[in-house]
């Protein structure tokens, strides 16, 4: 009833919905803040608040006032890895007198470094971006850390009170590059820098940087990139320039709108949004909208066949496929929208963007499509105009060419009548010859899904400054030099700054050190070897007292504010390997497990705190794992419960989600074989946020599919009967599906035309994923499964598992394959629908 009204409305009002909607979208336009300055920064922030790691960096920050938790710029001055091009005087000299002293003017001159008060006007001043910056001779904290062991290279750090993502780091960045830049860098142009020296700029903070704009490139370029292979997929299932801008105009118009409401709402706090929401919000929008589109004018055009005026049309399409289109979306919607019950703040908001906006696309399809068909009348399908009425409708282009002859409609139906025809009449062997072809993948998938990469520089092109800079590094320094781990050992009883707590952590250091093999230690630095113990190796004990005592170390090892002033005192650990990487996080494991046995008797029962980026990246698998099994019961719980309320059939319903999560994980063994394979050598695994989003994203969008084949299937039984129906169904559906899947694989492809490598790898997944649905799953898998059930195969739990039992006053019309008359009489009428 409602859908009847609403068409009824439409086909009468349509003159005004085109205007109401570019009234909105220029509404939102005027008002809606820049995405920029809304979204917010970070990654580990969106953590849960009880995250192990963040408690440590929350103690620490309390209880040591001298270093800032924050991000760091790191100058990598070095010299080839030759025996004879260690750094020389004159090399240490450039650094003292001629590059610091410029990057402290750098810093004092700009307003960005500067403290500013709050934006509320309430509470302490935003403090100085920059703390301060280390060199070798100068720090006697960390000064002499920051030459390599080699003598080839040495580290000016500039420490940051800042997270490594926030884009306020970015000024000094760029600031820093246009001074050290080896192609027309200040210092390269005034030849101050000494011949043969080499600086490369590197630091986390240089990785968030170089991942912001990265993650804003990937956004514009899939954005352009969608735009692109949208308009040429309509033009080449519709071949009529008017049918393929009308979904495009709708869909545009709906992401615009989305997209504005969302800054709306992050500005007013509703919402959080993050860096790289846009380009889910956006491919989702495009792929599912155009779809909404397409089969709300499939539908328009068959009534058009049927007689009907245009205004008839579009009321009669709204009223019979607006249903259809909701039960779609609403799937959608529910099964991305269980992400909101995510712990990782990312997820959570995710599903919160890509629920919300789907609605507005499908309030546009629904209401702005059919305004523009009504206004653009007969000439939407130009260059073959229609007739108000249609009878027997010809193609919308002639047939010239080999292409156009293959993708004429009329062949194209033949081959989704045969298909039909002969699942119907063989649907185990096509049923079991399908399954045994993805199985393998499928336990690929299973076997392979836990081997995921969260390193930062995984996700970056081999050209960027971070990238490039990190390899400096780690020429000359250890791996773990990229991050230490942090310990924090917190005892109310015990004052560590006294020579009983001095000789409490120097009896922890040696054992450390002892095991260091085993734990895969690199250097371990404490009060009792403050510039590590690696650099006290043959040292006496004497000597090691000695140097102790002599280096300035209280403040950087020992707490010296707040309550637990002295309370509190810091280990730093280098591990031997990559902080980033899974064998990082399983050596933390063994090293958390190994201090608590290793605490001397004084420190035991002290509170241990575990804090740096290898234990935030635990901390963030740890959630995600958790979060994985939470949403995906709940999508497929979320999505059943959809199917169930539609269908009516427990077991039909519960197999159509069988079938979707057989494909996740042909899907995901598909990719990481793909990448294995291009990539041999490189490959280290998926990146972490692929299996998620895959998951939400295919699962929420391939039940779309099933829903319009399974819904059809049911109107064609109550006509032709249990077998029948299913071969109808899938006859009458093939075309329509297939070109909408078509373009929702390629608007997931453009995530492909991104350079971070996480939306590459998702955008390959959900593109197969969806092919996969659309040419396999949906055509093979549920129609045959449909036909077993229904031609007696199960025996007599066929009835319990779902099959078609027809009502006393329905009459069957017949339950044989359809006569030659029958394909001319469809053949003539699919030209109503989109085919692929």
């Amino acid at each position: 009833m409602f859908f009847r009204s609403l068409g009824r409305f439409v086909s009468r009002f349509w003159p005004l919905l085109p205007a109401a909607w570019i009234a909105l979208l220029a509404a939102v336009v005027v008002l809606a803040p820049p995405w920029e300055s809304v979204i917010t920064d970070g990654e580990f922030q969106f953590l849960p608040r009880q995250s192990p790691s963040l408690v440590g960096e929350q103690k620490f920050q309390e209880a040591f006032s001298k270093n800032f938790w924050g991000s760091s710029i790191m100058i990598v001055v070095r010299r080839d890895s030759r025996e004879d091009s260690r750094l020389t005087e004159i090399d240490r000299n450039f650094v003292k007198d001629t590059l610091v002293p410029r990057l402290e003017e750098i810093i004092e001159e700009n307003e960005w470094n500067k403290p500013t008060p709050p934006a509320d006007g309430v509470g302490p001043a935003v403090p100085l971006l920059v703390q301060k910056i280390s060199i070798s001779g100068r720090d006697k904290e960390i000064g002499p850390l920051l030459n390599s062991r080699d003598g080839h290279a040495t580290l000016v750090r500039i420490s940051l009170t800042t997270e490594y993502l926030e884009k306020s780091n970015a000024p000094l960045i760029d600031a820093v590059q246009e001074l050290i830049d080896p192609d027309a860098g200040e210092l390269r142009r005034d030849m101050k820098i000494p011949a043969g020296l080499d600086l490369y700029l590197s630091g986390p903070a240089v990785v968030g940087k170089d991942m912001r704009e990265a993650a804003l490139k990937s956004a514009s370029a899939t954005e352009s990139a969608t735009v692109l292979l949208v308009i040429g997929l309509l033009l080449l299932i519709y071949r009529a320039p008017v049918l393929a801008f009308i979904p495009l105009v709708t869909v545009v118009v709906g992401v615009k709108i989305a997209l504005g409401v969302l800054a709306m709402l992050a500005k007013l706090g509703v919402v959080t949004l993050f860096n790289g929401s846009e380009v889910y919000v956006t491919v989702v929008m495009y792929g599912a909208g155009v779809d909404y589109c397409m089969f709300l004018m499939a539908r328009y055009k068959e009534e058009l066949d049927a007689g009907a005026t245009f205004g008839e049309g579009v009321a009669a399409s709204i009223s019979k496929v607006g249903p259809a289109l909701v039960a779609s979306a609403g799937t959608t919607i529910v099964g991305i929208g269980m992400m909101v019950f995510a712990e990782f703040g990312k997820f959570r908001q995710a599903g919160v963007a890509m629920s919300f906006s789907l609605i507005f696309v499908l309030l546009a399809s629904l209401t702005l499509t059919p305004a523009l068909l009504r206004l653009f009348g007969r000439w939407a399908f130009w260059p073959r105009i229609a007739r108000e009425r249609l009878a027997e409708p010809p193609g919308w282009i002639s047939p010239t060419r080999f292409t156009s002859r293959l993708l004429e409609p009329r062949r194209l139906q033949a081959m989704w009548d045969h298909l039909a025809e002969s699942i119907a009449r063989r649907p185990g062997t096509w049923w079991l010859a399908t399954t045994a072809i993805m199985l393998p993948l499928a336990v690929a998938g299973v076997l392979l899904h836990e081997k995921l990469t969260y390193g930062l520089l995984e996700e970056l092109p081999t050209t960027t400054l971070s990238v490039q800079g990190a390899r400096a590094v780690q020429d000359h320094f250890p791996a773990g030099e990229a991050g230490p781990l942090t310990i924090l050992v917190a005892d109310p009883d015990t004052a560590f700054a006294t020579p009983l707590g001095e000789g409490a952590v120097r009896e922890l250091t040696d054992r450390l050190w002892e095991k260091r093999e085993d734990l895969g230690i690199e250097d371990v630095r404490s009060q009792a070897a403050p510039h590590g113990m690696r650099n006290l190796e043959g040292k006496t004990f004497v000597e090691r007292r000695f140097l102790a005592k002599a280096a300035t170390h209280k403040s950087y090892y020992v707490s010296d504010t707040g309550p637990n002033k002295g309370r509190i005192t810091r280990l730093d650990v280098v591990f031997n390997g990559d902080p980033f990487s899974r064998g990082s996080l399983e050596q933390l494991d063994h090293l958390e497990t190994a201090v608590e046995r290793m605490l001397p008797e004084e420190l035991e029962g002290s509170d241990l705190y575990f804090i740096g980026p290898t234990a935030s990246i635990r901390d963030l698998k740890s959630v995600t794992n958790r979060d994985q099994i939470r949403i995906d019961l709940m999508v497929l719980a979320g999505v059943f419960a959809v199917l169930f309320a539609l269908l009516r059939q427990v077991m039909v319903a519960g197999y159509l989600i069988v079938t979707v999560f057989f494909s996740y994980l042909v899907t995901l063994g598909a990719t990481f074989g793909f990448f294995w394979a291009t990539s041999p050598g490189e490959f280290i695994g998926l990146d972490w946020k692929v299996p998620m989003f895959l998951f939400t994203i295919l699962v929420a969008v391939g039940e779309d599919y099933n829903i319009y084949l399974v819904t059809r299937v049911e109107e064609e039984q109550r006509r032709l009967g249990g077998v029948g129906g299913v071969r109808e169904g899938l006859a009458r559906t093939g075309g329509i599906i297939s070109g909408c899947g078509l373009i929702m694989a390629g608007t997931f492809s453009s995530l492909m035309f991104g350079s971070l490598a996480g939306m590459v790898q998702l955008g390959f997944a959900l593109t197969f994923g969806v092919i996969l649905d659309t040419f396999v799953v949906r055509p093979i898998l549920v129609p045959a499964y449909l036909v077993m059930l229904n031609n007696g195969q199960f025996g007599a739990a066929s009835r319990w598992l779902g099959a078609y039992v027809p009502n006393g006053d329905e009459a069957i019309e017949t339950e044989a394959p359809p006569t030659d008359d029958e394909h001319a009489r469809r053949r003539r009428s699919v030209t109503a629908t989109p085919v692929a």
